[in-house]
């Protein structure tokens, strides 16, 4: 309680000794755009307009919250605050990103930014398939014999077969839908789809290995890889194109604000 008193005295006594300046700003104008702005904002919340009453509140919520800021800064508390300090660097870069929205790229932009990063647009591999599962533990010294023997039946009995009534039990889907490379590597592991891409379709082959054993492939379709056209894709090159943007901007606004200012950096002879 006594610190509490003491802090409400030091506070009245800072605000007793200010400057002509300072008293001379202490006018406190609500706007009609500000109660407008009031009234938009309980009505997002609640989804009905705000009583009269209600409104009076949120007036004077406005108005304490003003006085309080101004008495903050005049005591300097904006100081040495971390939060504070993080808070208005994010509204420094929250400008500096809402100036780059407004800057639309054109076409051009856009069509020279996916020519000049086509790794980061181009269309995968796509393929599906469906296979026959050989566990590496149930035919370790005869994998190729039996791959060989379940290759001729697969073969003879074609495309149209259920896959479930052949190989070895596994938890695995016996076919998979057109998939990226990608997707199917997740699953299966890059050694079988660096086996599955480009292979013939419509016939069985194998064994492959993955990550659980080995498979015998029968591939239904297959859809190149190819770089697609800026109309096929322009929202995306636009937004990894902005996000790019956003980053220069950035960095090119710290490069210069940086140059302004003389920087010491004091280190012990230990660090």
């Amino acid at each position: 309680m006594h610190f509490l008193i003491i802090g409400a005295v030091l506070f009245l006594g800072f605000a007793s000794f200010q400057t002509p300046e300072d008293a001379a700003d202490n006018t406190i104008t609500i706007s009609q755009d500000d109660i407008n702005v009031l009234k938009a904002n309980f009505t997002r919340t609640w989804q009905r307009q705000p009583t009269p009453g209600e409104l009076d509140g949120l007036v004077e919520e406005k108005i304490r919250e003003e006085i309080a800021y101004r008495e903050a800064l005049a005591m300097r508390l904006d100081l040495d605050d971390a939060y504070i300090r993080r808070r208005l660097r994010m509204k420094l870069e929250l400008m500096l990103e809402d100036i780059v929205e407004n800057m639309v790229p054109t076409e051009e932009e856009l069509t020279e930014f996916l020519e000049q990063h086509p790794e980061l647009f181009r269309q995968e591999e796509q393929i599906s398939f469906s296979h026959v599962y050989l566990n590496g533990d149930n035919h370790r010294n005869s994998l190729d014999h039996d791959a060989d023997q379940l290759l001729t039946q697969l073969n003879k009995a074609g495309a149209d077969i259920d896959p479930e009534q052949f190989g070895d039990a596994t938890m695995l889907p016996r076919t998979y839908p057109l998939s990226p490379l990608s997707v199917i590597g997740r699953q299966l592991g890059d050694m079988f789809t660096r086996k599955l891409s480009g292979m013939e379709t419509g016939k069985w082959q194998g064994p492959l290995p993955s990550s659980y054993g080995y498979h015998l492939v029968l591939v239904h379709e297959s859809i190149e890889g190819r770089a697609p056209e800026l109309s096929e894709i322009r929202p995306i090159v636009e937004r990894e194109f902005n996000a790019r943007r956003r980053k220069e901007v950035k960095d090119t606004t710290y490069t210069k604000l940086r140059a302004r200012y003389q920087i010491i950096v004091e280190q012990s002879s230990n660090s």
